[in-house]
């Protein structure tokens, strides 16, 4: 499964002594960023089976890639999926976001590129671009994701979904509040969890109220203020899963829906899910100074298309669910959906945001950013 990374403030100041590091080091080109470029530049206009035969060929003949992963299902279901069918040897190294990130910006410093491909959310994706280490992603697939999924550099191939999760042992769907307000109700206290590093999913939940809602940042405060009186707050997705499964508190109000098995088999359930449902964006990406560029290329569209199915059986939301035969979604039609703000999050907004989180929960001023 995948796990949340630890909370983006550290993470993003140790970003900021490493980019240092660059800046002191010179451009973060290796010996590979023309060639890479090249190649990039000459697939770009490719399509469908031309495109697809051109990259097989060159990339057999690069002989492998090396791909940065966070997602836990690459490597025992679409990794075999793409070396079986294009015979290319895949090598992973998988770690949290931020690890990945670090070790990238410190290999960057080195001028020692080492991966091709780096999948990863939205908001380390965009770090990654800034300091000009991303390839932009061009392929003719990439007009099958919604424009919510992608910039122009970068694609996202799937959605972890933010939503409260109950214990249906311990409360019934009609019991569920239908919106957060619902859940400043006093028979709440202590019983819903929430996780102590989605300050994203925070400022999601601002970004629909006050832009989409209309409700004034006062009113939001407010609200948010009032909820938080009944929070349980825990820290990390996976053990605190296994805890709401166990009984010891009934909602996990921002949990990920692909914790939540789709056979049913399960005292899990997102029934009656709470509007809105956030999204966070992740996706694979060729990296500026790949040593095998066709393979990379290959790659992306490999997760584009025939690596949905997997990604979707294992809980997560495709953003080309046209690949996938027969697809039918998780979530009730009519769902109601905030995507993550990319640039916000990779920027010092991203650490305010953080830090306004950090004070709800503790029950400080300021629950804002300022």
């Amino acid at each position: 499964m995948l796990k949340k990374p630890m909370g983006g403030l550290a993470g993003l100041v140790a970003a900021v002594g490493i980019g240092a590091l660059l800046s002191a080091c010179g451009s973060p080109a290796t010996a590979n960023t023309q060639a890479a470029q090249d190649a990039y530049a000459k697939y770009a206009s490719m399509k469908g089976k031309t495109r697809e035969d051109a990259l097989v060929a060159a990339a057999k003949s690069e002989g492998s890639v090396s791909l940065y992963i966070t997602n836990s299902a690459i490597k025992p279901e679409i990794v075999p999926a793409f070396e079986k069918k294009y015979g290319i040897k895949v090598t992973i190294y998988r770690a949290t976001t931020e690890q990945l990130r670090t070790r990238i910006l410190q290999e960057a410093g080195a001028h020692r590129i080492q991966n091709d491909v780096v999948e990863t959310k939205d908001s380390e994706m965009a770090i990654l671009d800034q300091k000009g280490l991303i390839a932009p992603y061009q392929s003719d697939i990439t007009a099958q994701v919604p424009d919510e999924a992608k910039t122009d550099d970068l694609v996202g191939a799937y959605y972890i979904a933010t939503l409260p999760i109950h214990n249906t042992k311990q409360v019934q769907p009609g019991e569920l509040p239908k919106d957060i307000a619902g859940y400043a109700d006093p028979k709440w206290k202590g019983k819903i969890a929430v996780d102590q590093g989605d300050f994203n999913w925070y400022e999601d939940l601002y970004n629909y109220y006050t832009k989409q809602k209309g409700m004034s940042d006062a009113d939001f405060v407010k609200m948010m203020k009032s909820v938080a009186a009944n929070f349980r707050v825990v820290d990390g997705h996976v053990a605190n899963t296994q805890l709401l499964q166990a009984g010891d508190f009934p909602v996990f109000l921002s949990d990920f829906l692909h914790y939540v098995p789709a056979n049913g088999n399960t005292t899990l359930s997102f029934e009656q899910p709470m509007t809105p449902v956030t999204l966070q964006i992740l996706g694979a990406n060729p990296m500026k100074g790949a040593a095998h560029p066709a393979a990379a290329l290959l790659f992306c569209d490999f997760y584009l298309t025939e690596a949905q199915k997997y990604l979707n059986d294992a809980g997560y939301i495709p953003t080309n669910p046209s690949a996938i035969p027969g697809y039918t979604p998780r979530l009730p039609e009519g769902t109601t959906f905030v995507y993550d703000d990319w640039k916000t999050l990779a920027s010092d907004k991203g650490n305010a945001w953080q830090q306004a989180w950090s004070n709800l929960l503790k029950g400080q001023d300021p629950v804002l950013p300022q």
